[in-house]
């Protein structure tokens, strides 16, 4: 036990020495878009406006606490947003049936649970590689909800589920308070127990980390589990803020939680990354879209500039991160 524990120690400090400038570069990149946006437009620094940024960004913070941890591990999880989408969908089908609003939630996250289960057991017992793995759970997922809805779009849901996505509690949206609760759990149990350092151990080497006594296995069932729970309730955030469920709901969610987990600085390779990287990365993308609404530029050229945000931002941080070693 006593060797474990050094070994996590000198990963630890390793990890933290590398690191050491690329949280600091990330903060002023943010700050620095609040900055050229406060310049060019008015409306930014706006008590309204500010609010719509940290409600627009729950959704990429809540999908990507559970795709940081997946990450970690030097996986990746490509079945959230068709897990959202059935959640969203299933929860809807069953609000409409009567079931009362607790349990309809619930058998929604659970449903997530198995779905991120079943993931954690392709890639971490069976051995799938996880782009493959999760690939297939993807599909699994949207044709589920496709046989789910038979190409209907459910709304008019009850009012107190869609408190949830577009409530308030005083003058703050309920999601912000709900996506923070979250992160604030997630950021405890990556940084501050024995289980968050077995899943940097095993992102930053898995023999290693299998030879230390870490099981493996069970840690893998974990982080895909927490993928398909986040998911989930990203799923309910969504129908209760749109107050409307249909298939293709959880598309964009993809490729953008995953950007945010990379522009947050956790390497794809594994190891290395944070809860605090993930939310800011999930800020700057936001901002980005709602600094290109309010300057007037047309949306045709919104995914045109965000990903060159993005890409400049990989960029930078991968040259930070060889610099730093």
């Amino acid at each position: 036990m006593s060797v474990r524990l050094a070994t996590k120690a000198i990963e630890e400090f390793g990890h933290h020495k590398r690191t050491l400038l690329a949280p600091i570069l990330r903060l002023a990149t943010l700050l620095a878009l609040c900055l050229i946006l406060t310049l060019l437009s008015e409306n930014f620094l706006t008590w309204n406006n500010i609010i719509n940024v940290l409600r627009q960004s729950t959704m990429l913070v809540v999908i990507g606490l559970g795709l940081t941890a997946v990450v970690l591990t030097a996986g990746i999880d490509l079945s959230v947003g068709g897990v959202l989408a059935l959640v969203g969908c299933l929860t809807a089908q069953l609000l409409r049936s009567g079931v009362p609003i607790p349990l309809a939630m619930l058998i929604g996250i659970g449903v997530g649970a198995i779905l991120g289960y079943f993931n954690g057991i392709l890639v971490g017992i069976i051995g799938l590689p996880p782009f493959v793995a999760t690939y297939g759970t993807k599909w699994i997922a949207e044709g589920l909800a496709l046989i789910l809805m038979q190409g209907q779009i459910i709304f008019g849901l009850p009012k107190a589920f869609r408190w949830i996505g577009a409530g308030y509690i005083w003058i703050i949206p309920a999601p912000i308070i709900i996506t923070a609760v979250l992160a604030l759990i997630f950021h405890i149990l990556l940084s501050k127990t024995t289980i968050g350092y077995d899943i940097y151990a095993l992102g930053t080497n898995r023999e290693a980390a299998f030879y230390s006594g870490i099981n493996v296995r069970a840690v893998s069932l974990l982080v895909y589990t927490l993928s398909g729970i986040t998911a989930a309730i990203a799923g309910l955030l969504m129908t209760a803020r749109l107050d409307a469920a249909e298939v293709g709901m959880g598309e964009p969610f993809l490729m953008q939680g995953m950007a945010s987990v990379v522009m947050g600085g956790t390497s794809l390779m594994g190891g290395v990354g944070s809860i605090g990287g993930t939310i800011i990365g999930a800020l700057i993308l936001t901002l980005v879209v709602n600094g290109l609404n309010l300057l007037g530029i047309s949306s045709l050229v919104h995914n045109i500039v965000t990903g060159g945000v993005i890409l400049l931002a990989v960029f930078g941080d991968s040259v930070l991160r060889k610099y730093s070693e």
